[in-house]
């Protein structure tokens, strides 16, 4: 027998020797692939979670079946005991994992359930990849504990170092600096061997500045009179009037935005409607605070906590809510709360905490416990059923005939609630016997089985109704003194064996109390209760419980039945009749928390009536705003670590607290509610190094084009200190001190040299800083599709720049005059256009868009019937109609549409295409005048910001 099992292990040595020696597998494990960024955030969001949840259990450091490893690439090319390679890296069709996860053949992973089709494409196009596995954290990360780990990042880190305002560098570049900013840059330069570039031309700044506070092409009158001011004050008054405009916040709202993931509608949604009918309201909330220059620690508390500031009589700000519920909805509460975290994290403080959903982050000092405190905080937050009015209806026939249809269909709605309100009310209380017996029993559920006092069958008990229970005698036993469920607690507490005898002698303690209601006493009737009945197993104690309670229900309804009946009562009675009938007692249930205790049937005819109002309010234009809030659970949630992310497998509970890595010293809990006003308070706290980090560098982004930081959610421990540290930090600390102000950190930009320099080119600063990350000229910019949109509207005078107001479509005819800000963003159909031109995706917090160059955004400009439509537009400007030759014409729309006079050469080509170009006919439907308009509109020149 040994030697045939010495014989067998041999054979599989020397098949897996031939295999290695005939394949790529020690190749592969020998020269992994280089991994790229867009592979790591491929494998860390879609693949360590697969594998950490659905293979290391029984392929991973603690247990390997068959001998199989699949936490490392190494493992799964080296295979298992069969003698095949787990996977060939390129080749998903010769490897063994995959074919396992399809369910093919002899073994299929997981084996009881198959993996969802989205991730098994997923395991494909990873294997596809070469099997790309980002390098490991540092060893020392293997053997620091959370809070080492976390101090060490926090004196290491530069992104975790206090901001403070750096020393201003002395330069020679006197010509140049004319800020403290310039300062910085300069130094850089300077150390680097390169000079600064000139300054731009007065046209191409103000058309500079105009898009980029704005999002709109300045006028050629503008253009003209900003030329000729002489005085030395004339960029910046430029400045301030672009600041003072409304269109201001039009501009970098959106940019906003993008990191809210604001859309219009949901997603997919089941028997719901897709639709938020006040999402809008959010979108204005942001336009009007970057108009009035909010500052952004109050911005910040507002979008988190807006229900809990002292708003005074302006209840608007209630709209800020919107930067939590108008994101994604996934059907699954758990992926909207890392939805809102995700937001959160990333999107103000710079950090991926989302990827400590199912584990400790791989790199940052972000254990699971610091995921499930934040999700503490959003998992204690609801919806109501009625979101508030934050402005006054207007009154008219319309809006009248308005309210009364919502009326009738709200009342349907609340007839229909009200109703099952009354009866889950009424389970709750007649079947306190049931639910006693279920917080009794526990995980134990074989105690359930065949107790003849039970109404209900224990697989019809409503979940959240036990919760209920379970949270309010857990309350009422945190010490034993309780005078109704002091003896609960201690009668429970005791073991199966001689349980009768030992529970004669709990009683007998008790008795000796003092009877009332008070603590350290006992509930008289609650005395004679057990004096009356001792329990013989554990399963009495919940049905004496149940029998006393329902004994003093009718007593409280002969009384009255109301709030004041209670008073009727005498002090017992009361005690025993405030757990059923008491406010915050189990059977307190509110409106709004009915759809969690219906069936499925009932929730769904309460969806059904809620979509018929909520179509209503969606389609009407007269139903005054509303803000999409959140309000306070009334009992927290208590969090506790999901055990690889599975909400089936609680682990540790952990309190509702701001990050590790973030704390100074000792961090408190959340004491206030959910906590959101408090972790708010943490986010823009002086001490806070990220938040305005953070906040400057996405602001610089807009206006030179690229950040400081590469990675602008992502400020963690592999974002490496930029060049412009220094200028990052100065900027900060200034804002800081500047009250948060937003406009004079854009001031403090755009009036500087940096930014006021030309964008062309220079070889010898390009050899030596090829991505210009110093900064030695301006980088040029293509139009994002809302400005570009704008500027075609601009040019052709039809722009209406009317601000606020439910969002309109943009893409189909007859179209609209808006700004493309106040365009409807449908999640679930997004069009192909908005995709073309690299809009932000609202499924997630953007960083920053992409930027692609594609055939479709030439052919857009060329063909589409907008582009057409704002050309024929511009052609019939009153300039352009009055002017009386050919040259005129040309002049007049060189004017419109770039603010500038044609040279001599594109004055001759223009006039030569007039006297040539066809009229109108068959196939050409526009004249020659409209066609050099649309010319013009197809340049680089209009398309492009120097």
């Amino acid at each position: 027998m040994v030697c045939r099992f010495s014989y067998i292990s041999c054979a599989r040595w020397i098949v897996a020797a031939i295999l290695g020696a005939v394949g790529p597998s020690l190749v592969e494990a020998a020269d992994a692939p280089v991994v790229s960024a867009e592979q790591e955030k491929f494998f860390e969001e879609k693949i360590r979670p697969v594998l950490a949840t659905k293979c290391w259990e029984c392929h991973g450091p603690k247990k390997q079946e068959s001998g199989l490893r699949l936490d490392s690439r190494e493992g799964i090319l080296a295979g298992g005991d069969s003698g095949k390679r787990g996977a060939v890296a390129g080749e998903p069709q010769h490897s063994s994992v995959i074919q396992a996860v399809h369910h093919r053949g002899d073994f299929q992973m997981p084996p009881d359930l198959k993996l969802p089709d989205a991730q098994i494409a997923d395991l494909t196009e990873w294997v596809k990849q070469g099997l790309p596995w980002p390098a490991s954290s540092p060893s020392a990360a293997l053997v620091l504990t959370a809070s080492e780990r976390a101090t060490h990042d926090r004196q290491s880190h530069w992104a975790y170092q206090p901001v403070q305002r750096p020393a201003v560098p002395n330069v020679p570049l006197s010509g140049f600096v004319s800020s403290h900013l310039d300062a910085f840059v300069a130094a850089k330069l300077t150390a680097a061997g390169i000079t600064p570039s000139p300054e731009a031309d007065r046209r191409t700044l103000l058309r500079r500045l105009n898009f980029d506070l704005l999002g709109l092409p300045p006028s050629s009158a503008e253009v003209q009179a900003f030329e000729q001011d002489a005085a030395p004050d004339a960029y910046e008054r430029q400045v301030d009037r672009l600041l003072a405009s409304p269109q201001h916040g039009a501009r970098w709202g959106r940019h906003w935005l993008d990191v809210a993931r604001y859309a219009d509608t949901r997603g997919y949604a089941f028997a719901k409607d897709r639709r938020y009918p006040y999402a809008y309201t959010y979108r204005d909330y942001v336009i009007n605070a970057f108009n009035q220059d909010l500052p952004y620690d109050r911005f910040i508390r507002e979008q988190l906590a807006a229900d809990q500031l002292n708003l005074g009589d302006d209840k608007s700000p209630l709209a800020a809510l919107g930067f939590l519920t108008t994101g994604r909805r996934f059907n699954n509460r758990n992926d909207d709360i890392d939805d809102q975290i995700d937001a959160v994290t990333r999107g103000i403080l710079g950090l991926t905490v989302a990827c400590a959903r199912c584990h400790d982050h791989k790199f940052d000092a972000i254990p699971a416990e610091d995921y499930y405190s934040l999700y503490g905080v959003f998992a204690s937050i609801e919806e109501p059923g009625e979101l508030p009015l934050i402005a006054p209806p207007q009154e008219s026939e319309a809006y009248r005939a308005f309210e009364a249809e919502l009326s009738k269909r709200r009342g349907a709605m609340n007839e229909f609630i009200g109703a099952k309100q009354r009866e889950v009310i009424d389970q709750a209380r007649l079947q306190a016997t049931d639910y006693l017996a279920k917080v009794a029993a526990g995980d134990r559920t074989q105690l359930l089985e065949k107790l003849p006092f039970l109404t209900l069958d224990p697989k019809d008990l409503r979940p959240a109704l036990v919760d209920r229970w379970k949270r309010f005698i857990s309350e009422r036993t945190k010490n034993n003194e309780h005078a109704l469920w002091g003896l609960w607690k201690d009668l429970l507490a005791l073991k199966d064996d001689a349980y009768a005898e030992e529970a004669s002698k709990v009683i007998d303690r008790w008795n000796m109390r003092a009877e009332g209601d008070a603590t350290g006493q006992m509930n008289p009737l609650l005395k004679a209760a057990f004096a009356a009945e001792v329990p013989q197993s554990r399963m009495d104690v919940p049905r004496i419980y149940g029998k006393l309670l329902a004994a003093v229900l009718p007593a409280w309804k002969q009384a009255g039945g109301d709030t004041g009946a209670l008073e009727k009562l005498n002090a017992a009675e009361k005690q025993l009749a405030r757990v059923l009938v008491g406010k915050d007692g189990p059977a307190d249930i509110s409106a709004d928390e009915i759809g969690k205790l219906v069936s499925r049937a009932d929730r769904n005819k309460q969806n059904e009536l809620l979509k018929k109002v909520q179509e209503f309010e969606a389609s009407s234009p007269v139903a005054p705003p509303r803000a999409m809030v959140v309000y306070d659970k009334k009992q927290p949630y208590d969090p506790r670590v999901f055990i690889r992310g599975n909400q089936a497998r609680p682990g540790k509970q952990v309190p509702r607290q701001f990050l590790l890595v973030m704390a100074t010293s000792e961090r408190q809990p959340f004491k206030n509610g959910s906590g959101r006003l408090e972790l708010a308070e943490s986010l823009v706290s002086p001490q806070n190094p990220l938040t305005s980090r953070v906040l400057v560098n996405r602001i610089w982004m807009h206006h030179f084009g690229e950040p400081i930081v590469t990675t602008p959610s992502d400020f963690g421990i592999r974002t490496e200190s930029p060049p412009l540290q220094s200028a990052l930090d100065w900027l900060a600390a200034e804002m800081m001190d500047q009250c948060w102000s937003l406009k004079t950190l854009h001031r403090q930009l755009v009036t500087s040299s940096t930014y006021r320099q030309q964008s062309n080119d220079r070889a010898a600063a390009r050899l030596a800083d090829p991505e210009n990350r110093l900064l030695w000229r301006m980088n040029r910019r293509r139009l994002e599709w809302e400005p570009l949109r704008d500027s075609l509207l601009a040019v052709s005078g039809r722009l209406d720049e009317t601000l606020g107001g439910k969002s309109v479509e943009l893409t189909t005819a007859p179209f609209t005059r808006r700004r493309s800000v106040f365009g409807n963003i449908d999640r679930q159909d997004l069009p192909n256009l908005f995709r073309v031109f690299d809009i932000a995706s609202p499924d997630q917090s953007s960083p920053r868009r992409p930027r692609t160059t594609v055939p479709q955004q030439a052919l857009f400009l060329m063909n589409s019937p907008f582009v057409i439509e704002q050309a024929q537009s511009l052609a019939q400007r009153p300039a352009v109609v009055a002017a009386s030759s050919p040259a005129d014409k040309v002049v007049a729309l060189y004017r419109a549409a770039l603010a500038r006079q044609p040279d001599e050469a594109e004055l001759n080509i223009a006039q030569q295409f007039l006297s040539t170009a066809p009229a109108p006919s068959g196939t050409i439907k526009l004249t020659p005048v409209e066609q050099l308009a649309q010319l013009l509109l197809l340049t680089n020149e209009f398309m492009y910001v120097d």
